[in-house]
């Protein structure tokens, strides 16, 4: 009876004290607050954004269903396309570009001008283009999701080294090359700063979420050398984007002075994102994720919250992705809602992005290249991206005690620039930084580069013992 006596009760333990209640109910309420706030802010973004589809009845809804057969015929060109380069042992993204590309000017408008402009009449081309620039702020967004940022935490010296190198020296050979490209291939009106280190930063770029699929087909995701490709990537491309943060602030500020005030409320942007929208998420996921009901509108959340940080960047003066990808990046992702974005919002965003190689396509006009000066600066390019991202990996793996084998394996792995790439040359085009001759040279190295990573990873034999019973020093 005495030990029963002095035995504390479970019911009474169960019950947190007063004080403790209390202060979960004020973060409960804070969390509701902070996400009204960001849901607030991305319908007052998508209301008029989804309104500029109703631009398509000004023709007396004749451009409705034109606008749908454009859609289903991009569609499903580029997943034919996709299914190609599958066949061909190439990832799904290099024959949806490719089928994207065929589309416009430089294929069907060239032997078929009369159905090129019958299928995709100009009418259409912003409508198509608003339904494509959505799909890249969703696929930023979940590029920020499935950035390896445990792997990044837990890295060392060696995937510092790497991440480093992997940037640093494309970026400076990309400034070289641009240095030689100033008097004839710089857009009027765009200052030689944001010019130079927009080349650069487009040299250095690694498609993070292709190399992801090139990996897997390869069985490399649970090796030592894939876990640390996908290490070494992460931090590359973090780097990368924040280089591509600077430059876009420059291309519209001008001078140093005048990105301040932009890089100032890009500060204050991640701070509150950090600290009010994280944990905010955190608290709403892990309530939410407990009933069917819940994790739909989670999901429907989580859309809404990308939508507002892609608003937020775009009213700071720096481009909308780079809100959707921080928003990404603070998602937690051990719950259980998150993981399901990408059989949800994966799946429909997978299902729209040939729509955004199509509205690329549209603006290509490759009939230039026939220039032999203009032929053979495209194939420097493509020198210097390869040299460049490959020798200087291969190098820095060596110097950090990789086998040879291994090293060219990682420079390999990083050479893959992917729907990445063309994210990011996109980005300069629509803002003036490069102009179209540029544009397809970027594009045409990064066909090359993405298409030469699965036959060389493939002759490299790099299969190996798990990353789980092998670990890398500096990576786990």
């Amino acid at each position: 009876m005495k030990a029963a006596a002095r035995g504390k009760n479970p019911d009474r333990e169960a019950v947190p004290p007063p004080r403790r209640r209390t202060a979960e109910r004020g973060r409960d309420v804070a969390a509701a607050v902070a996400l009204l706030a960001v849901i607030a802010v991305g319908m007052v973004h998508a209301v008029p954004t989804f309104g500029k589809l109703g631009n398509l009845g000004h023709g007396g809804w004749v451009l409705v269903p034109r606008f749908l057969l454009a859609v289903v015929v991009i569609i499903a060109v580029g997943r034919l396309g996709g299914w190609v380069a599958a066949r061909c042992r190439q990832p799904r993204v290099i024959g949806e570009m490719a089928a994207g590309i065929a589309l416009g000017p430089t294929l069907l408008g060239q032997f078929a001008p009369a159905v090129q402009h019958a299928l995709f009449p100009a009418d259409l081309v912003p409508e198509l283009g608003l339904i494509a620039q959505l799909a890249i702020i969703y696929f930023v967004f979940l590029l920020g999701t499935d950035l390896p940022l445990d792997l990044l935490r837990g890295s060392g010296g060696r995937v510092a080294a790497l991440g480093a190198g992997m940037v640093v020296v494309p970026l400076g050979c990309g400034l070289l090359l641009a240095a030689g490209l100033l008097a004839d291939y710089r857009p009027a009106g765009v200052g030689p700063v944001p010019f130079l280190l927009f080349v650069g930063t487009a040299m250095s770029i690694t498609a993070f979420p292709v190399l992801v699929r090139i990996l897997a087909e390869h069985d490399l995701i649970r090796t030592r050398i894939g876990t640390l490709g996908l290490a070494t990537a992460g931090a590359g491309d973090a780097l990368s984007w924040c280089l591509l943060v600077v430059v876009v602030a420059l291309a519209h500020g001008g001078s140093a002075a005048a990105v301040v005030p932009t890089a100032a409320w890009l500060v204050l942007f991640t701070a509150v994102t950090l600290t009010v929208v994280r944990p905010a998420l955190r608290r709403f996921l892990a309530i939410g994720e407990h009933s069917a009901g819940g994790r739909r509108i989670a999901i429907a959340v989580l859309v809404l919250c990308a939508l507002a940080g892609a608003a937020v960047t775009d009213w700071i003066g720096i481009h909308a992705i780079f809100g959707a990808l921080l928003v990404g990046a603070v998602v937690p992702r051990e719950n259980g809602v998150v993981r399901d974005l990408g059989r949800t919002v994966g799946r429909g965003v997978a299902l729209v992005l040939p729509l955004f190689f199509a509205v690329i396509g549209f603006s290509m006009r490759i009939g230039f290249l026939g220039d032999l000066r203009d032929l053979l600066l495209c194939g420097l390019m493509v020198l210097v991206a390869v040299a460049s991202k490959v020798g200087t990996t291969t190098l820095v793996g060596r110097l950090t005690r990789l086998t040879w084998r291994e090293s060219l394996g990682l420079g390999v792995m990083v050479n893959c620039r992917g729907l990445t790439e063309l994210v990011v040359v996109s980005t300069g085009l629509s803002l003036g930084i490069i102009g179209p001759d540029l544009f397809v040279m970027f594009v045409a190295m990064t066909l090359v580069t993405t298409a030469m990573t699965g036959p060389l990873l493939g002759r490299l034999k790099l299969g190996g013992t798990p990353a789980d019973t092998r670990p890398v020093a500096g990576v786990i």
